[in-house]
């Protein structure tokens, strides 16, 4: 029912726009004031640019008559005095953007529409030095619009382009996995539409908007736009090819696997109807080999331990479309319309590292989305529009095996995967409505963002039973493997598991953890955020924003979420040589379907969870006094809070060349986070505990804080005709104690100590660039380049050493002297009974670096150069990670095991495909 009725209420909605412009332009007419005329002799002239969705575009460029040029405002207008009488040609162009020209007469009263339409995504494109950093002046100097020849250089692989994306989002401070991945203007992230339907992408706009909900740091936001329809027929044909004997072994693999991809689709465009209405089509198949490499340790027959390196092959088919139709319903009104399709087929996901190809599972993942918006020009300063999304997303798993999970910390995962036969259907409903009112000196937009989440989900983790070896205590044995009365060692995880497979003393495994019930869960939630914003022109080169948002959710109920924004920025040159600016604003989180998720899958009531400690290896239940673990949120939840401060400028020097740098600060508290409020009193799992006996309360609490700084450089040179690049690094310092996690537990309910510290996986240093080199025989080369450093990892003990159901516990430092303790590359550690525990993420990883290239030359097969229909054939060679620098993804964490503080895990080397376009 709620479905239905969001559903019902959202295409009501598009149908006001209509209502409203009558009424508005009435309204807007009566503020618009009168055009100023100079006391010079000609009249003044002024408009404003666009593109093609009517979505303003400021720091585009215009030329009058080849001679005078000015540069629209943060509100996309433009002006020019003093211009007289008679016929004139007015030039636009903007980056990711192809020029346009118009004639007109002056005298002209009226406000002027430059529209102009996205750069056409083709190797015949020229370099114009228009990619790098944005001319958007109340932006920062991490934002990009990417389009023409530096979108060309991208991954055509989901994956690549996805990673090369996220990268250049975390430019802003941000942790690359996080990053906000919207289509069209919609908010919520999505799945990336095929890489030929792209029309231009902006990276990290001004995140300081009202508009936006996250702050820079806590996640980038790329923003993607697809290809309007063309008012004549064009297309194109494509394929790609990367065979075996192309491309190297994985870093870690003794033997080359076959790997390959093979790509091929094509696009379609054109119009509907004579004039007003236009459509886009897009659909490819992409087949990828790739191979997972298993680097483990395991026992053989005989108990004794051997290095286990395979690879096991984890192919993924892919068809990727979208369908866009662009419909003008006068000169004030138009709808579009799209619908994207992703159906995603992996199989032998999770294997690789230590776990063994029996702990796998094949994924069937589909996105389906159907995008409707609907533009209002209610007069040349008026401008609304309401889009409507409906998405049905989820996947379906399922697993190689089905038999109880077997995890011994530090060597391998065997058995089957603990993730069950997963099911995840998700319908979900966006609305957003919102205006834009331009004034003289102001850019006003307000809106609303509404979501709907329809979530029918099995979770069945846990279900088939997933048995630790964590290693710790156990007997001494003597040459004929039997116990030496009242000696005791701390074993290994891998020794553990090896005294359980030959019956020996201290041969019982750490814990059995195993969930009984229903898996379905079922759930709505629903949230929805107001915002006003906005932007002034002061005049003499200062620019002025601000805004409010407020942000309200159900399930859990969050009602407190108003976060003001605050932005200056200043030109004092007339040139623009320089610019200054600043940004200070609050921004609150949100809790997604994925908390809500994971709380009600261990509820207490339809599932219940129970963790075994000591068990006997395939019989767990003997003899056993089961723990219940339950998850719930606190009464009286917070929202996450941030405040971030920004201040920063750009340079432009002679020739082409611009400096920027930008600084960032941020303090943020009500965080989430799950501690088990019922640890056991004496560190037994048995003990005495402050409520309920034998129970641990995960309770989701917003009592999490941190803090961080970013600093960020860059530099672009965009005129020299046959090189153009931009470079730039980003170095952030940030440590919490929730690890960006709502769902993270402290290893101690008791003590905070060690908690505050780096976020896993996410790199302090970030390096990034792209570059165009255009050599003789119209030969192009284009270069992305990614790198990070000292990212971080934790290390643990691999099992519970204060009985609280958490398996995260960390070493602790030891006296010197002390019987069994670890020399580490971070001083003398311990599992149990040291002086001071060890700071939570301490382990390093090492950096990585990624260049990807492609070398591509354009043949022109139509002599008519000004023909409707011009044929060209392009082909080209691609490359990721052509340096083949082994990126380690994975270090062994838990100490005392046979790889710990080894990598053992890394994302594939060099790949290398070459490709043919034909387009008509």
């Amino acid at each position: 029912m709620n479905k239905l009725f969001a559903t019902a209420a959202s295409f009501m909605a598009l149908t006001l726009p209509y209502t409203f412009a009558q009424t508005a332009f009435a309204q807007a007419e009566m503020i618009q004031p009168a055009m100023i005329q100079t006391s010079c002799h000609g009249t003044t002239i002024s408009g404003i640019v666009r593109d093609s969705t009517l979505a303003v575009i400021p720091g585009a460029s215009l030329t009058l008559d080849g001679a005078r040029n000015e540069t629209s405002g943060s509100d996309g207008r433009f002006r020019f005095a003093c211009v007289g009488d008679g016929p004139h040609r007015l030039a636009g162009a903007a980056q990711g953007f192809a020029a346009h020209e118009i004639a007109l007469s002056t005298p002209h009263t009226a406000l002027i529409e430059l529209t102009l339409k996205p750069e056409e995504v083709d190797a015949t494109v020229e370099v114009d030095g228009s990619d790098g950093i944005s001319t958007d002046p109340l932006s920062t100097g991490t934002s990009q619009t990417i389009s023409g020849s530096q979108l060309q250089a991208l991954a055509d692989d989901p994956d690549d382009l996805l990673s090369e994306l996220n990268q250049l989002a975390a430019a802003a401070g941000g942790n690359p996995s996080n990053t906000t991945i919207s289509v069209d203007g919609f908010q919520d992230s999505a799945s990336l539409p095929p890489k030929s339907s792209i029309a231009y992408i902006k990276v990290n706009p001004d995140q300081f908007s009202a508009e936006y909900r996250e702050p820079p740091f806590e996640g980038g936001r790329v923003e993607i736009y697809t290809k309007p329809g063309q008012k004549t027929f064009h297309g194109a044909l494509f394929a790609t090819n990367s065979s075996p004997w192309e491309n190297s072994r994985d870093p870690f693999s003794t033997t080359k696997a076959s790997l390959g991809k093979q790509r091929y689709g094509f696009e379609l465009t054109g119009p509907v109807r004579k004039t007003g209405s236009d459509f886009a089509m897009n659909l490819e198949h992409r087949s990828i080999d790739n191979f997972a490499v298993v680097n483990a340790v395991t026992l053989d027959s005989a108990g004794n331990t051997v290095s286990t390196i395979t690879n096991v092959p984890t192919p993924q088919r892919l068809w990727v479309g979208l369908a866009r139709l662009d419909w003008q319903f006068g000169q004030k009104n138009t709808f579009i319309a799209s619908y994207s399709a992703n159906q995603n087929h992996l199989a032998n996901l999770g294997v690789g590292g230590n776990a063994l190809a029996e702990a796998g599972y094949d994924s069937e993942k589909y996105d389906h989305m159907i995008h409707l918006s609907n533009i209002t020009t209610a007069s040349a300063r008026l401008m609304h529009e309401a889009r409507l999304s409906l998405r049905w997303n989820g996947e379906n798993d399922l697993p190689a095996s089905s038999a109880p999970s077997v995890q011994v910390s530090g060597a391998f995962t065997a058995g089957g995967a603990t993730i069950g036969a997963k099911q995840l259907h998700r319908f979900i409903t966006e609305l957003d409505d919102d205006a834009i009112l331009t004034t003289k000196q102001h850019t006003l937009k307000f809106g609303t963002q509404f979501f709907v989440y329809d979530d029918h989900d099995k979770l069945p983790t846990n279900f088939n039973g997933a048995y630790t070896f964590g290693g710790g205590t156990a007997p001494v044995l003597d040459a004929n493997n039997q116990p030496i009365p009242g000696q005791t060692e701390t074993i290994t995880g891998i020794e553990q598991y090896r005294r359980a497979q030959l019956g020996l003393s201290g041969g019982s495994a750490t814990a059995y953890q195993n969930v009984v019930g229903t898996p379905t869960v079922n759930f709505t939630q629903v949230m929805d955020a107001v915002f006003l914003q906005d932007d002034w022109n002061a005049g003499h080169g200062l620019h002025i924003s601000g805004g409010v948002r407020y942000f309200i959710q159900n399930n859990p109920v969050l009602l407190g979420s108003i976060t003001p924004r605050f932005g200056v920025l200043w030109s004092p040159t007339k040139k623009g040589t320089w610019t200054l600016h600043a940004h200070v604003g609050t921004f609150a989180g949100r809790y997604g379907d994925t908390d809500v998720s994971t709380v009600r899958q261990q509820d207490g009531v339809q599932r219940i969870s129970s963790t075994i400690y000591n068990p006997v290896f395939n019989n767990p239940f003997l003899g056993a006094t089961p723990i219940h673990s339950i998850r719930r949120f606190a009464s009286g939840l917070g929202n996450g809070t941030w405040a971030a401060e920004n201040i920063g400028g750009t340079r432009a020097l002679p020739h082409g060349w611009n400096l920027s740098a930008d600084y960032y600060i941020g303090r943020f508290w009500n965080q989430g986070r799950s501690p088990n409020i019922n640890s056991p009193l004496d560190g037994s799992p048995t003990g005495p505990r402050p409520g309920a006996a034998n129970l641990n309360v995960l309770e989701m609490r917003s009592d999490g804080q941190g803090r961080v700084n970013a600093t960020f450089a860059g530099i672009e040179q965009h005129t020299l005709k046959h090189a153009q690049f931009f470079f730039g690094a980003v170095r952030v310092a940030l440590v919490d104690d929730t690890d960006d996690s709502e769902l993270n537990s402290p290893q101690s309910s008791t003590s905070n100590a060690g908690e505050l510290a780096p976020r896993s996986n996410q790199p302090v240093w970030n390096l990034f660039g792209n570059g165009t080199f255009t050599f003789p025989q119209k030969i192009q080369l284009s270069a992305d380049f990614t790198a990070g450093g000292d990212a971080h990892y934790n290390i643990t003990t691999g099992f519970d050493n204060n009985g609280d159901g958490n398996f995260n516990d960390r070493p602790q430092y030891a006296a010197p002297g002390t019987p069994g303790a670890i020399p580490t590359p971070f001083g003398l550690l311990t599992a149990s009974g040291g002086i001071g525990v060890l700071r939570r993420n301490q382990g390093v990883m090492p950096w990585t670096f990624g260049l990807d290239t492609n070398l591509q030359r354009a043949f022109s097969l139509t002599r008519n150069a000004k023909a409707d229909h011009p044929q060209t054939l392009t082909v080209n060679l691609r490359s990721a990670n052509v340096l083949n620098h082994t990126n380690v993804t994975t270090v062994g964490g838990v100490l005392g095991s046979p790889l710990f503080g080894v990598p053992n895990a890394a994302n594939p080397g060099r790949r290398v495909e070459a490709g043919v376009r034909y387009t008509f």
